[in-house]
């Protein structure tokens, strides 16, 4: 068993992980095209918000499509359904990019806490493109803070700007950590107007009813399916704040249906991610050269991002598996751009050397076949509670009973 685990990162078992991986995407890419087949759905109506009545958040994407359509009118569904196949790729090659340069092993981008859960499900919407953004924001304010050249400086202020108003929980991303670990507080004080105003411009129900009718020209155009009700994203302008808030921690934790599986699964999930984010040395992809990596900065940057990113995991939204690949990414990113920030969290740093001395106490979990076991099995569903069939085992083993 120990000669067959140490061969693991030259052997059969990481071809076929990676292999599952890119299987069951390019089944989920054709799932999407072939039988999303409405405006209604979450991850085509949250695009189609726009400004035509007024300015709200989350419009600027969609104004700049419903401009479009006006110029050259084209199929706006299919459109919105072929970013996440287009964005999650250009994503991937960056990640695969810095992690080649920082001698990282990638098996680990391949594993549900970093796309698995997001590549997997019909609801994918601003994920990857928002992700691209941080990847840019914080390539703009590294080289500003290395250099002060003003051009970093207003490339960082542009991008930002335009990511806020695309999708206003980015702040959530960057911002935190630009304010309490780089401290580097220009680069939070001079967006907080744009903060300020895109989320006290909420919209309601009337902007809502505004928003949708001015589509329906392409409802004409491009039919998609027999619903006529108002799409859920463009919809959800017209909730009330606090009933919201309410209905996503009850999603998220408070009204999770009693069961046996639903707290085991949940922190098998939550210890799964911690580990396969603290570890990815374990696993080496054969001929990628890579090299170990401290777990103890992972661990800080990435207890640092849970923190920071505790209102999407609470009120503001009940989509696990969208806010765990939002955190964990983005954890990558900020250790690329900033890897002297681990060395700025002493109260976190204490967290996590109490946790990596539980953890490798064990010799388990310095072997390559635990470290798969887990990539395999642990569940990061899209929302609510984890299901066994949230892994990526067992989406294999739905599909085999399916055939």
């Amino acid at each position: 068993m120990k000669s067959f685990c140490t061969k693991i990162p030259t052997n059969w078992p990481v071809y076929v992980f990676i292999l599952a991986v890119l299987v069951l995407w390019s089944k989920h890419a054709q799932w999407a095209f072939w039988y999303l087949n409405s405006y209604q759905e979450y991850c085509v109506s949250d695009w189609l918000i726009n400004y035509r009545g007024g300015f709200v958040r989350r419009g600027f994407l969609g104004q700049l499509f419903w401009d479009a359509f006006r110029i050259f009118p084209f199929d706006v569904r299919k459109f919105i359904l072929s970013l996440p196949f287009i964005f999650s790729p250009i994503l991937l090659i960056i990640l695969l990019k810095i992690f080649h340069q920082r001698r990282w092993s990638p098996i680990v981008l391949f594993t549900f806490c970093c796309f698995g859960a997001t590549f997997f499900s019909p609801n994918i919407r601003r994920d990857y493109w928002v992700l691209i953004m941080v990847f840019a924001i914080f390539f703009m304010a590294s080289r500003w803070i290395s250099n002060r050249r003003r051009i970093f400086l207003w490339g960082y202020l542009l991008l930002s700007t335009l990511t806020i108003i695309s999708y206003e929980p980015v702040i959530f991303i960057f911002l935190p950590i630009f304010f309490f670990v780089i401290k580097k507080r220009l680069l939070v004080w001079l967006l907080t107007p744009v903060v300020f105003a895109t989320f006290l411009s909420k919209g309601n129900a009337e902007t809502a009813q505004v928003i949708w009718q001015s589509w329906e020209p392409l409802f004409e155009a491009y039919p998609a399916s027999d619903d006529n009700n108002m799409g859920l994203g463009v919809e959800a302008l017209g909730w009330r704040l606090i009933p919201t808030m309410l209905f996503h921690l009850r999603m998220a934790y408070i009204g999770l249906k009693p069961s046996f599986m639903t707290l085991p699964l949940t922190i098998y999930m939550l210890a799964g991610t911690y580990y396969l984010m603290t570890h990815f040395s374990v696993v080496r992809f054969p001929i990628w050269k890579a090299h170990p990596y401290s777990d103890r900065a992972l661990s800080n940057v990435l207890i640092f991002q849970t923190l920071s990113m505790l209102p999407m995991f609470t009120i503001l939204s009940c989509d696990w598996g969208r806010n765990i690949t939002l955190t964990c990414i983005s954890t990558f990113l900020l250790l690329h751009f900033f890897p002297n920030a681990p060395r700025s969290m002493p109260r976190i740093d204490r967290i996590s050397n109490g946790l990596l001395t539980i953890i490798d106490r064990y010799k388990i979990f310095k072997s390559p076949c635990f470290y798969i076991f887990v990539a395999l099995t642990i569940p990061v569903p899209l929302s609510e509670a984890p299901h066994l069939g949230d892994s990526l085992l067992g989406i294999f083993v739905s599909l085999f009973f399916q055939l």
